[in-house]
């Protein structure tokens, strides 16, 4: 039919393809997935890749013929785990990365031999076990990264991961140690009493280093690239979560105090929006300095628009709005919040 061959019947099509050879079927499934993979690369064509490496998967490690190969054939199956991830496909995108696992798995030394796939590999396939609920799983990646990993940075998201399994597990006090332990190597230990009179060493800290800076000096700070300082900031937005969990008021005040303290020293990173729209809300709302608290929640909104990432624009709106809405008018400020739930929807951050 218009001058190609088509089977008459699916049935037709599966008795011819039951009569190959089990070992057949993995080769032709190898090569065919393989000659796709190289045309869907060139083209750039992602639909194609996604076919092209499900057809790779279909023929298992048995079907690759070298070591050289199954490298070729788990960074295919990184990227198009990538893309399933990107379409927030993540069941497909957990299968793409552990299938890429067993063909690195050939070698058994594959986390020396090519270990910088083997941490995104099982990275990515932690990230997309725990959006899965296979914690089991998500356990086991972690336990394999942690024991691998040749630095204390790579180990980074497998303890991000690990707090957030911990929290939705219901194992608060945990994920705080956990964060706490961190944050003590990363060189950020936190007080291990928090009285009034550390919260107001704090902040009087943070009012004096801020006393000499104006709003557009703040603005054309640096952005954060140091990346043991951006998971310290990471960790102590989490802790922040987690304290709130369990209804820790008073270490809570200081963690929006020391992100601002980092960012003074090292740049403004994704969450320092949000720590300055915070320590606005209290300056306002708690300290009764409502013109000083004002100023910075509004410097919050436009350092927000400034930073690259919109992961937290709805963080930084909402806390925001809990000044606002003393100061605008009601109606006005009432919308943001509704904003707020906009941007919060459109990035995936509900929380």
């Amino acid at each position: 039919r218009n001058g190609k061959f088509y089977f008459m019947h699916d049935k037709l099509q599966e008795a011819a393809y039951s009569k190959m050879k089990p070992e057949e079927r993995c080769l032709h499934h190898n090569r065919y997935g393989l000659a796709l993979g190289f045309v869907a690369v060139r083209e750039r064509d992602d639909r194609l890749l996604l076919t092209a490496v499900t057809q790779i998967n279909h023929g298992g490690p048995q079907a690759v013929i070298d070591d050289e190969q199954a490298v070729v054939v788990a960074n295919l199956n990184l990227d198009a785990g990538k893309k399933a991830m990107y379409m927030s496909d993540f069941f497909a995108a957990h299968s793409f990365f552990e299938h890429g696992i067993s063909y690195l798995r050939l070698r058994r030394e594959y986390w020396n031999e090519h270990y910088d796939l083997s941490l995104e590999l099982f990275n990515l396939a932690a990230k997309c076990a725990f959006m899965n609920a296979e914690h089991d799983r998500l356990k086991m990646l972690t336990e394999q990264i942690m024991h691998n990993a040749r630095c204390f940075n790579d180990k980074f998201q497998a303890i991000s991961v690990t707090v957030s399994l911990l929290n939705c597990s219901g194992n608060v006090p945990a994920a705080v140690e956990l964060i706490k332990t961190t944050l003590s190597s990363l060189d950020e230990e936190l007080p291990s009493a928090v009285t009034p009179t550390v919260v107001k060493k704090h902040l009087d800290n943070t009012k004096k280093q801020l006393a000499l800076l104006s709003d557009d000096t703040l603005l054309s700070y640096l952005t954060m690239v140091n990346p043991s300082k951006l998971f310290a900031v990471e960790l102590l937005v989490e802790l922040y979560g987690s304290l709130t969990l369990i209804g820790e008021r008073a270490t809570q005040r200081i963690i929006p105090l020391r992100v601002i303290q980092i960012s003074l020293t090292y740049g403004m990173s994704p969450h320092s929006p949000t720590a300055f729209a915070q320590y606005g809300s209290y300056l306002a709302l708690i300290e009764d300095e409502f013109e000083e608290g004002y100023r910075y929640v509004k410097f919050a909104l436009s350092l927000m628009k400034k930073i690259p990432s919109r992961a937290h624009d709805s963080t930084t709106m909402f806390w925001s709005t809990h000044t606002r809405i003393h100061i605008e008018p009601m109606q006005s400020s009432i919308e943001c919040y509704l904003d707020a739930y906009k941007a919060a929807m459109k990035s995936g951050n509900t929380y």
